[in-house]
C-alpha cells in the first residue's frame, strides 16, 4: 500500500479522520503539524497507527518587513521548518508516495524539494479576491482601495507556490472553488471533508439528553454553535436577535457553544472579545443565556439534537463544519441566505433563510420554528436526507482515497 504524508498547522483539523481511515486501510501514514501539544522530537501514534510529529519554524517574521509580506514570510518560515523535519524523516527511510498539504500556511511548500518524486495534493480552502466577497462593502471601503487591493493580491502568493507543484487541488465546496482563478479550476476536485452522520444523527428516544447547568430539560432552546464568536460568522447579529427573542418569549433559553476568540478578523475596538461587546450592548436574562465553551464532539452532537432551533449565520466564505453537523442531526435551522449555505441547503423547504445582518428577520424565523415545532423538525429532516449523499463522511473518505490512488496511477 502507498505511503502518505499529511501537512497541516493544526491537528487533527481537516486531515485527522482521513489519516486514520487510510492507516486502517493499510496505507503508511505520517502527519506533521505545529500543534504545541505534540512535543517536538517525541512523535505520537494514534490508535489507527498514524505517526504524528511536530515541526517548528526557526524564528518569527522579520521585524520591520514590508507589511504586505508578513504572511508570505511566515509561510516560507513554516515551509522551511517542515523541510528540516522532512530531511530527518528521509534519513530514517520515510519516502511518501503522496503529500497532502493544507495550503496557505506554507507547511508543504518545500516538501517536494525533499521528495521530488512524490505526488502533491494541495488542499485549498480560499482564494482572496478584490473587492472581497466575504467582507461587507462598508468595511471593505475603509482606507485606500489601492492599498487593500495590493494586500489581497499578495495573500495569494503561498497558494501559488503550492499550486505550481500540485498534481491535484482539493476544495471542500463549489462556492470555494468558484473563487479560484480559471487556471486552477481544471486541476480542482470539489470534495467536502464530510461529517460523521452516525454520530450526528437525529434525536433518539433512548439517548441520554444533553444537559447543562441552569438549562431545564423541557425549555425551548435556541443554539448558536460555531468555533468562534465574530462578525464573519454572524455573532453580533445573533446576539441582537437573542436579546429580542428573550424579551418576547420568557420561556426561551439561548445557548452559545464555542470559544470567544475571533478567528476571522480583529477584536472590536474597546473590548477584548465580540462576546464582551454584545453583552454590554444588549439586555439579557442571564439565567436563560448559557455559554458552554468548546464541547467534546459527542456532547456537541447531543446539544444539536436537543436544540429547538440551530442558528447558522455566515458571510459568503468558507462553509463551517457546524452547518453540516446541524444538518446531519436534522435540527431545524435558521441560516444566512448566501451562496455557500444555499449549496448545502439548496431548496427553500429545508431551512429558514435570512439576510445576514438583519436581527429582526432572525427573530421572525426563530418564532416560526418555535411556533411550528413539528413542521420545523420535518424541515430539518429533509435537509439531512438531501445532504447525506454529499456530506456523509463515509462517502467523502472513499472518494478521497479513490482520487489519491488515481493521482498515484494505482
Amino acid at each position: 500500500m502507498p505511503s502518505i504524508l499529511f501537512l497541516h498547522e493544526n491537528y487533527p483539523a481537516q486531515f485527522g479522520i482521513l489519516a486514520d481511515y487510510l492507516s486502517r486501510k493499510g496505507w503508511k501514514v505520517v502527519y506533521a503539524t505545529q500543534k504545541e501539544e505534540i512535543e517536538q522530537g517525541k512523535p505520537i501514534r494514534t490508535p489507527a497507527g498514524v505517526r504524528v510529529l511536530r515541526y517548528t519554524k526557526s524564528r518569527d517574521v522579520t521585524e520591520g518587513i514590508h507589511t504586505y509580506l508578513r504572511g508570505t514570510e511566515g509561510a516560507l518560515l513554516n515551509g522551511q521548518g517542515f523541510a528540516r523535519l522532512g530531511y530527518a524523516l528521509k534519513s530514517d527511510g520515510f519516502e511518501p508516495d503522496l503529500i497532502v498539504a493544507h495550503s496557505g500556511w506554507g507547511s508543504g511548500s518545500f516538501a517536494k524539494v525533499v521528495w521530488p518524486d512524490a505526488k502533491f495534493v494541495q488542499y485549498l480552502e480560499w482564494w482572496y479576491r478584490f473587492p472581497p466577497v466575504d467582507i461587507p462593502r462598508a468595511e471593505s471601503a475603509l482606507g485606500s482601495q489601492e492599498d487593500k487591493a495590493a494586500r489581497v493580491l499578495v495573500r495569494n502568493l503561498p497558494f501559488l507556490l503550492d499550486f505550481q507543484q500540485a498534481d491535484l487541488v482539493v476544495a471542500p465546496t463549489e462556492f470555494q472553488a468558484d473563487q479560484f482563478p480559471d487556471f486552477i479550476r481544471p486541476r480542482t476536485l470539489v470534495q467536502h471533508d464530510g461529517v460523521d452522520f452516525d454520530m450526528f444523527h437525529p434525536p433518539q428516544s433512548d439517548e441520554t439528553p444533553f444537559r447543562f447547568q441552569g438549562l431545564p430539560d423541557d425549555a425551548p432552546l435556541v443554539v448558536f454553535a460555531t468555533r468562534g464568536m465574530e462578525p464573519a460568522r454572524g455573532f453580533p447579529t445573533f446576539m441582537a436577535a437573542a436579546s429580542k427573542i428573550q424579551a418576547k418569549r420568557p420561556d426561551v433559553h439561548i445557548l452559545v457553544a464555542g470559544g470567544p476568540k475571533s478567528h476571522y478578523g480583529p477584536a472590536p475596538k474597546g473590548f477584548d472579545t465580540w462576546k464582551d461587546k454584545a453583552l454590554s450592548e444588549h439586555s439579557f436574562d442571564r439565567s436563560r443565556l448559557h455559554f458552554t465553551g468548546l464541547l467534546p464532539k459527542p456532547d456537541y452532537a447531543k446539544l444539536l439534537r436537543r436544540s429547538s432551533v440551530q442558528v447558522y449565520l455566515t458571510r459568503p466564505f468558507v462553509l463551517s463544519w457546524s452547518c453540516i453537523e446541524a444538518l446531519a442531526t436534522g435540527a431545524p435551522m435558521v441560516v444566512s441566505d448566501v451562496a455557500p449555505v444555499r449549496e448545502a441547503l439548496p431548496t427553500d423547504d429545508v431551512a429558514r433563510f435570512v439576510p445576514m445582518e438583519n436581527a429582526d428577520r432572525v427573530v421572525e424565523e426563530l418564532e416560526w420554528c418555535l411556533d411550528h415545532p413539528e413542521e420545523a423538525r420535518a424541515m430539518g429532516l429533509r435537509a439531512r436526507e438531501q445532504g447525506k449523499a454529499r456530506y456523509d463522511q463515509k462517502n467523502s473518505l472513499k472518494t478521497l482515497e479513490e482520487q489519491f490512488l488515481a493521482v498515484l496511477g494505482s
